[in-house]
């Protein structure tokens, strides 16, 4: 799954402060017994974070962009929270085996209360600390909350030292992404729109110690940020200069260095995606439709010419590589794998309502208002992986065999007052029914 991430006002440039509060749980120890450390970034999806025995996840989900969004109320369920997975879960004695998969297993603990579910939640760890998004708190000028602005926050893993790092603007364009630099630290790189139509990009260095947030570019108009699988960290993006030409850049985000790409000058060049080392863009050209071209980046070639043709559409979106190809979304909406070169398969037919997940084996997992499937690229196959009453399409976390998801509550009594959504979790290959994760209020 592309999990889209960050693209200012003087309120919101709160970088690294460091927030009062105690330990709310025990530590977190290795075998030996020593206190968890990661070298590396470790991301599950991002909905939930696997931290030795424990699985941290937001307990609920609520609707952040609803008019009648409550921040206190959301954060009642929509905590921070975790649960020892090396222990079978306990329920009450009054529960019946039947209803134990829609029963909240007991001893889960409360590790923030910071609201961390919802649309944009985000998590991964990295080092002694659990990072994580959440809803803006901040009051605008107007002393207005705007609870579409994104938080990012980082914890230690028994809930002390919450820090908040940065407070951004943020949009279906924008972009936060968590990438290892070319001087082998890691970044939160961030797109994210400063002006009614203009995007600035903007990097943080993070670890044992947090960076202050650098201004890498301004007024972008397309980018596409390197993802895990690229060997060269750079973000490629457009700019529209004085004279309405536009000049495609790359920059380095970590040391800033800034390197220039050239285009037929009758061309309009847009920059879409990108998969690994490839750049997938559209080139308008004289007399001809709109088509995505790609180019390598590893190519000593520094021109966008429309040479390598991949795609007849004037867009596409959420590109993943997968098996010997990509699959991504059509303009239409429809689900499609390509090799470079090869012809294209549609996956998924754009009358279906879907929101694509994340690849896994050659499986895409995706999911609808009631349903999570998966798809193979190799042969079309679909399988059904946890079918429920009401899902939160287009969110997940996974790790150990399992997917983690949010729903609600399935087998109510018809009086029931609970409307939340909850952490759930089924197996990959659908043949373990669903378990309730999230404490019920």
């Amino acid at each position: 799954m592309k999990k889209k991430f960050l693209k200012l006002f003087a309120l919101i440039f709160v970088v690294a402060l460091a927030l009062t509060g105690c330990a709310t749980v025990s530590n977190v120890y290795d075998e030996s017994g020593n206190p968890i450390y990661y070298d590396e970034v470790v991301h599950f999806g991002g909905q939930v974070a696997k931290i030795g025995n424990y699985l941290y996840y937001a307990n609920g989900y609520t609707d952040a962009s609803s008019d009648e969004f409550d921040y206190d109320k959301a954060k009642q369920s929509g905590y921070l929270a975790r649960i020892d997975l090396s222990k079978s879960f306990e329920f009450d004695e009054n529960i019946s085996s039947d209803l134990k998969n829609d029963t909240s297993p007991k001893n889960i603990e409360q590790v923030s209360d910071k609201f961390v579910g919802y649309k944009n939640q985000d998590m991964f760890v990295l080092g002694s600390y659990l990072y994580f998004t959440s809803t803006n708190t901040h009051k605008t000028s107007s002393l207005e909350n705007d609870y579409s602005r994104i938080s990012l926050f980082r914890v230690g893993f028994n809930g002390d030292n919450l820090t908040e790092i940065y407070t951004t603007r943020y949009d279906d364009k924008s972009e936060i992404s968590v990438q290892k630099g070319s001087d082998g630290q890691y970044y939160y790189v961030i797109c994210a729109q400063n002006s009614a139509e203009k995007y600035e990009l903007s990097s943080i260095k993070i670890g044992d110690e947090i960076g202050e947030r650098k201004v890498l570019a301004e007024n972008i108009e397309s980018y596409a940020i390197a993802d895990e699988k690229a060997h060269i960290k750079n973000v490629v993006y457009t700019t529209t200069n004085e004279d309405g030409k536009i000049e495609i850049k790359a920059v380095d985000f970590a040391s800033g260095e800034i390197s220039n790409f050239f285009y037929p000058e009758k061309y309009e060049i847009t920059i879409l995606d990108r998969a690994g080392d490839y750049i997938f863009y559209t080139a308008d050209k004289p007399n001809a439709d709109i088509e995505v071209f790609y180019k390598d980046l590893t190519n000593s070639d520094t021109n966008f010419d429309g040479a390598n043709r991949f795609y007849s559409a004037d867009s596409i979106s959420d590109v993943m590589s997968v098996e010997e190809g990509y699959t991504f979304l059509s303009s239409s909406g429809a689900l499609v794998y390509k090799t470079l070169n090869g012809n294209a398969k549609v996956l998924l037919e754009s009358d279906n309502t879907f929101d694509v997940l994340y690849e896994d084996n050659g499986w895409i997992y995706y999911s609808s208002s009631t349903e999570i499937n998966r798809i193979s690229v190799i042969d079309k196959t679909i399988e059904n992986v946890v079918t429920m009453t009401e899902i939160v399409s287009g969110t997940c976390g996974y790790s150990d065999g399992y997917i983690y998801f949010f729903a609600k509550l399935e087998n109510q009594q018809e009086d029931s007052t609970d409307k939340n959504y909850y952490l759930y979790r089924a197996s990959l290959d659908g043949t373990m029914n669903y378990q309730l994760i999230g404490k019920t209020i």
